[in-house]
């Protein structure tokens, strides 16, 4: 394998061929991926969240095109997956591949799962059973407005980065509560967890991407996310678990529940991820260390970005 001593990490919104990309840069450099997706950990949710390739239990890895990619179905859809998570297990998987020679591509479009393993994070106090409760019944009867509101109160910046995950507004404000120190203001005292790293953006014209994402939806409800959606539920997971808020799955809980039509269920799920990618491209253009590489989208040809970053390299 060429020098592989810096991490490669590659980002970009979602829909922007990441994986394929990485996949043909993994194949020249002898690497696997570590999944940066705060969507892709969840077991069983795999059309919706636009997972490559298939499972493999005898790597523990899902393989996609031929390479092995981390951190994915590496939790039930009830479960909470934190950046901190992200960052203990990315750099346990990140050591053993160097170890085996194997050069690490980080691959995914989570700008705070990026930016806690390339900066670090700061030790964040433990989980309070009862402020949690607290805080989440709050959420359930006033909604996540409501928390938006409170921590807009108490620490702006949070608020902001959060308003559309009422997860993270609750942690947001119990850290802020427990502490007694906005999330933000603890954030800014960090080292960097990661060393020795290089990012690469892939960069879509906004209404070829937006075109591309409308296509992308429509054929994950013609592929079976409506029957996933369906699934997970009948396996006792309840609809507001945290897999189920994501995007999509909760407009297609809404419909399994005759509350809206499967027409609007579609048109949400399309609106709502072209709002999603623009809101990753708004925080991923803040970090200077990205090098951006422009697609054609007539012509975009995953093994020829990868060969434009192998020659950045």
């Amino acid at each position: 394998m060429a020098a592989a001593i810096k991490t490669i990490i590659i980002v970009g919104p979602t829909g922007s061929g990441k994986t394929s990309v990485a996949c043909s840069l993994a194949r020249r450099l002898n690497g696997e991926i570590v999944s940066a997706d705060s969507r892709q950990v969840y077991t069983y949710l795999d059309v919706g969240t636009n997972k490559a390739g298939a499972w493999d239990e005898t790597r523990q890895a899902r393989i996609a095109e031929g390479i092995p990619q981390h951190l994915t179905d590496i939790i039930d859809p009830s479960d909470i997956f934190s950046a901190g998570d992200f960052v203990h297990r990315s750099l346990e998987r990140i050591a053993l591949l160097k170890a085996g020679n194997i050069q690490p591509i980080i691959v995914g479009g989570t700008g705070l799962y990026i930016k806690a393993l390339v900066d670090g994070l700061a030790p964040m106090p433990g989980r309070d059973t009862a402020l949690r409760n607290e805080l989440s019944a709050e959420l359930a009867t006033a909604g996540k407005e409501a928390l938006y509101a409170r921590l807009k109160s108490v620490d702006p910046a949070a608020a902001e980065i959060h308003r559309h995950n009422p997860q993270r507004l609750v942690r947001a404000l119990e850290v802020c509560y427990l502490t007694g120190t906005p999330v933000t203001e603890l954030q800014r005292n960090t080292r960097p967890a990661l060393e020795d790293s290089i990012q690469f953006g892939i960069h879509w014209e906004r209404d070829a991407l937006y075109r591309r994402l409308d296509e992308r939806s429509g054929e994950m409800l013609r592929t079976g996310m409506i029957e996933e959606t369906r699934k997970v539920i009948s396996l006792g997971f309840p609809p507001d678990s945290p897999g189920l808020l994501g995007i999509g799955y909760r407009n297609i809980v809404r419909y399994l529940d005759g509350y809206i039509s499967l027409d609007l269920a579609k048109e949400q799920l399309q609106c709502d991820t072209r709002h999603y990618a623009k809101r990753q491209m708004t925080w991923l253009r803040k970090d200077p260390r990205i090098q951006w590489i422009s697609v054609d989208p007539g012509t975009f040809d995953p093994s020829h970005i990868a060969g434009r970053i192998m020659k950045l390299l």
